[in-house]
């Protein structure tokens, strides 16, 4: 006798419990509003690590390409390959130090692949330089680099005084095509700008320095706020992130009105109760009903990146139904692994499969991503990036 097969199981065609709706016209609108702050000439960067912010990569990366962007930015090797799968032809930044493993092997492996991938890795030492000429020469192909210049942020990156002379040096290495040189702004988001200024003067020096010796190498060092309030930092290359994808962490009077959210996350109510007054919801009894209410379960939670946090805090949209109109409603109890609560007693009626905005692309609402962030005490890119493969991203 042999064991049952297990029967073929063919996954159904239906709606995800949750839905990122990523609006690609916002994706255009905003990098055309990165693009109207700098000079001609200077180009684009765009920011996708990390899922394009949690956007969803294979999303955003269409739009840019459409728009004429040439060249976008990661956080390592892995994601930079994985763009390479998608189909995207473009220069491929690394931000992360690639190379600094103690594994010569490993060293040896990544450099290349970075190679093979035509992809750019930010290297910190002359020695980085040589594994990639080496690689180079076994490939066949020119190793593309660039150099980070620490002035100030602190993490990574040689000292301006020690960036002059490595850039000569590994200018000079065969095969290797240095690309550019960059820093990285640490407070261009902040009120007082005086740091970042003393940034941009120490990284002016070494670009003088430079200019004559490596004529061809890109200088880079505006992030996204930089772009919008420091016109000096703009260079030959710009970088946006967050606001690219429309948000912004600076100053709230300097929001650019030109910023539009791409982001907006959708679910729908599985189930609708009438709780009596005194009854509790969720764990640890935190909300308890003060009259008889109706309370909604929204199929969405803390494994997916709704934070916690946002438990008693937070509000929904229960949107128009039946000629009901939309309904802000309060979340209540503690948000769970895969559910959170919504009060829905004066939203009118309600019932299972009714749609209910979790997070609004209105920067102005009260369950925007910035609304969110504020209420969490942290920053847009932890909202949007927190989102968990269970939402399912969906181009609008």
């Amino acid at each position: 006798m042999t064991a049952a097969q297990p029967a073929r199981y063919c996954r159904p065609a239906m709606e995800a419990p949750v839905i990122a709706e990523i609006e690609l016209e916002a994706l255009r609108g905003n990098l055309q509003a990165c693009r109207r702050r700098v000079p001609v000439g200077t180009s684009l960067c765009p920011a996708v690590k990390a899922d394009a912010y949690g956007h969803g990569v294979a999303h955003v990366l269409p739009v840019l390409a459409g728009a004429g962007v040439r060249r976008v930015a990661v956080a390592n090797l892995d994601e930079a390959l994985a763009l390479r799968g998608l189909g995207w032809t473009g220069g491929i930044q690394c931000f992360g130090p690639m190379l600094s493993t103690d594994s010569e092997h490993e060293q040896r492996q990544r450099a290349l692949a970075a190679v093979a991938g035509d992809i750019a890795l930010t290297i910190q030492s002359l020695p980085e330089a040589q594994v990639l000429s080496a690689a180079a020469a076994h490939i066949g192909r020119p190793a593309r680099a660039e150099i980070k210049v620490d002035t100030g942020m602190g993490r990574m990156g040689l000292l301006p005084e020690n960036a002059a002379g490595v850039a000569q040096t590994v200018q000079g290495c065969a095969g290797v095509l240095l690309e550019g040189i960059y820093t990285h702004l640490a407070t261009a988001d902040e009120p007082d700008l005086t740091f970042a200024h003393e940034q941009l003067t120490a990284f002016a020096w070494l670009r003088e320095h430079l200019r004559e010796k490596i004529p061809h190498v890109a200088f880079h060092a505006a992030n996204s706020a930089a772009i919008f309030r420091l016109p000096e930092a703009h260079l030959d290359r710009v970088r946006p992130g967050l606001a690219l994808y429309g948000y912004w962490t600076g100053p709230e009077d300097e929001r650019p009105p030109d910023l539009r959210p791409s982001l907006r996350v959708v679910s729908r109510l599985t189930a609708v109760r009438a709780l009596p007054a005194g009854h509790a919801v969720g764990y640890g009894r935190s909300f308890i009903t003060p009259a008889p209410c109706v309370i909604g379960i929204v199929p969405i939670g803390y494994a997916d990146g709704y934070r916690r946090l946002l438990g008693n805090q937070a509000v929904m949209t229960l949107e128009s139904r039946r000629g009901l109109p939309r309904h802000i409603v309060p979340v209540v109890g503690r948000v769970s692994m895969d559910q959170t609560a919504v009060d829905l007693s004066h939203a009118g009626e309600a019932r299972p499969g009714d749609r209910i905005v979790v997070i609004d692309n209105d920067p102005s609402a009260a369950h925007s991503v910035e609304a969110l962030a504020h209420t969490l005490a942290t920053i847009p890119y932890e909202v949007t990036c927190l989102l968990g493969q269970r939402v399912r991203r969906v181009a609008v």
